[in-house]
């Protein structure tokens, strides 16, 4: 192994991110996998996380957003987007960047950076704007506008920035040029053989599917449980749902059939094992939600040979072609729809036995060793795993 160090025995990385990335559940285990595959390829990490105290975001957020309820207003803005919490935040990256001298600083967000003198790479998935003006479909708001000023100042700044969507990543290189990457997506479980003829069989001897979300996704779950009450209303095999991301609480009206099992942290060796035996055995994974269907979910699910039926949208097809090809893309994901689509799929074994296969294949080489490997190469930096 012969990576390119520092001479300082400060670490070869500085890893930037709102919260701890030795924890999985941070950003849909982004940080967690890319901080460990950095260690596993023989880097040293030196981990900050610059999101804010869970008590004091809370103490403002709280009050706020039931204000903004009673109000009618609609802002994204919260204490991590504050005046406050920005000079909080950037006095400690002063403090870590002149503890550390040297290493390489890599922010997981967009909306924070090292400043105009200390060559650093930004990684995120999409800027605040954009987030705002796809999701909400509005502009931002006055409360909104400093963060976004911050984001672009720091994509200017920035030596190098990775988009993890297509689009994205085009839109910022009209922006920033050349040093906007993109290198495909990853799949955030463990790099693990698995047994095609196994989880196959596995699949086709159950009637279940899995749903993935939290309660941002909850109207694609009242979708999904109107779409398996038609199906259901029938005498042949029951279609069983299980809900990963919600507790029952969430939806309690959800007929049995609906089994739900909350969040489960990859960092729990048993919720881990009880997550990855819900993705083996489950036919389809299903998401409704129009505009974004669980991305980091779904690919998950598709490396276990499952097909998805989403409502397709821009950055999956970008990605991965149509969605036809992987599963079914919905039109509206309205449950006359949906139930349709799981119909057709769950009585044709052959076509459902050809998407689970094409759905592995397109995200066979999505690992986490490739993707670093590929933001190393362009850092100029090498290593030996």
């Amino acid at each position: 192994m012969n990576p390119v160090r520092n001479r300082s025995g400060d670490p070869d990385f500085i890893v930037f991110s709102i919260g701890d990335s030795r924890k999985p559940s941070t950003w849909s285990n982004v940080p967690y996998f890319f901080t460990r595959t950095l260690e596993r390829k023989g880097f040293s990490v030196e981990r900050v996380n610059i999101g804010p105290p869970r008590s004091v975001q809370l103490l403002f957020d709280v009050p706020w957003k039931a204000l903004c309820r009673v109000f009618g207003k609609q802002t994204r803005f919260t204490y991590l987007r504050s005046a406050l919490n920005r000079r909080i935040t950037e006095a400690k990256i002063k403090r870590t960047l002149q503890a550390f001298p040297q290493g390489h600083c890599v922010f997981m967000t967009y909306s924070f950076g090292a400043g105009p003198g200390r060559p650093y790479t930004l990684f995120c998935d999409q800027t605040f704007e954009d987030h705002i003006v796809y999701y909400d479909e509005r502009k931002p708001d006055k409360l909104e506008h400093p963060t976004i000023v911050a984001e672009r100042m720091n994509l200017r700044n920035a030596g190098h920035v990775v988009a993890f969507f297509p689009e994205l990543a085009e839109k910022l290189k009209t922006l920033h040029g050349d040093k906007v990457k993109y290198y495909g997506n990853v799949v955030n479980i463990d790099e693990v053989e698995v047994d095609a003829d196994r989880l196959i069989q596995l699949k086709k001897d159950t009637n279940e599917v899995v749903f993935i979300g939290n309660n941002r996704y909850k109207e694609g779950l009242v979708r999904l449980v109107d779409a398996v009450r038609l199906l259901n209303r029938s005498s042949g095999a029951q279609i069983t749902v299980n809900v990963v991301g919600m507790d029952r609480l969430e939806l309690p009206t959800a007929p049995a059939n609906v089994k739900f099992h909350g969040y489960l942290d990859k960092g729990n060796p048993a919720q881990k094992r009880a997550y990855m035996d819900i993705l083996e055995r489950s036919r389809l994974f299903i998401n409704p939600m129009p505009k974004w269907g669980a991305f980091s979910a779904s690919c998950e699910a598709m490396y276990l040979y499952t097909p998805v039926v989403i409502v397709a949208y821009n950055e999956f097809e970008a990605t991965f072609g149509k969605v036809d090809r992987v599963g079914f893309g919905l039109a509206t994901g309205e449950p006359e729809e949906l139930a349709g689509a799981i119909a057709g799929l769950m009585a044709d074994e052959r076509t459902w036995t050809e998407k689970a296969h094409a759905a592995h294949a397109t995200t066979q080489a999505m690992t986490w060793g490739n993707y670093v490997s590929r933001l190393l190469s362009d850092l100029g930096i090498r290593s030996g795993a």
